[in-house]
């Protein structure tokens, strides 16, 4: 398993592994469980039968808690592609609803039928990141940073 981040727990004030810690750096992996910036590593989730190699998940793991970390991302870019991406699928539900691709083609049904579930799934990443979000700019700001 291959370690992405040189950070190390320590609680000398005055060591720079301590200060990166605990200085906000929206580059960096931050946790949101730790409230700092851990050592992390991509999670495991598999092996590749072809080449016999880890195949690894795109998130990163905190080495202290074991929870989700990631960069923080400005929520308005995720937010803006979500909509216009569900905008997309209502528009060619809705087309093919009254072009009538529905009688003539049962298989057009995966349109109306996928559109919520994607909705659902666009709705629940976007609230998970501007949770993730507001909660390192409450961190940044606040005594416990640097």
């Amino acid at each position: 398993m291959a370690y992405a981040s040189p950070i190390k727990k320590t609680d000398d004030k005055e060591d720079p592994s301590y200060i990166r810690q605990r200085t906000p750096n929206p580059k960096l992996p931050w946790c949101p469980t730790c409230k700092r910036h851990t050592d992390y590593h991509l999670k495991v989730i598999g092996r590749d039968p072809k080449t016999g190699g880890d195949k690894t998940a795109a998130f990163y793991t905190c080495e202290e808690c074991g929870g989700d970390t990631w960069k923080p991302t400005c929520p308005l870019a995720i937010n803006i592609v979500s909509l216009l991406f569900f905008g997309f699928l209502l528009f060619m539900c809705t087309y093919a609803l009254l072009a009538g691709w529905l009688e003539e083609d049962p298989g057009g049904w995966i349109i109306p039928l996928a559109t919520p579930v994607a909705g659902y799934a666009l709705y629940k990443n976007s609230k998970k990141n501007n949770a993730h979000w507001r909660t390192f700019r409450a961190w940044a700001k606040s005594e416990n940073s640097l």
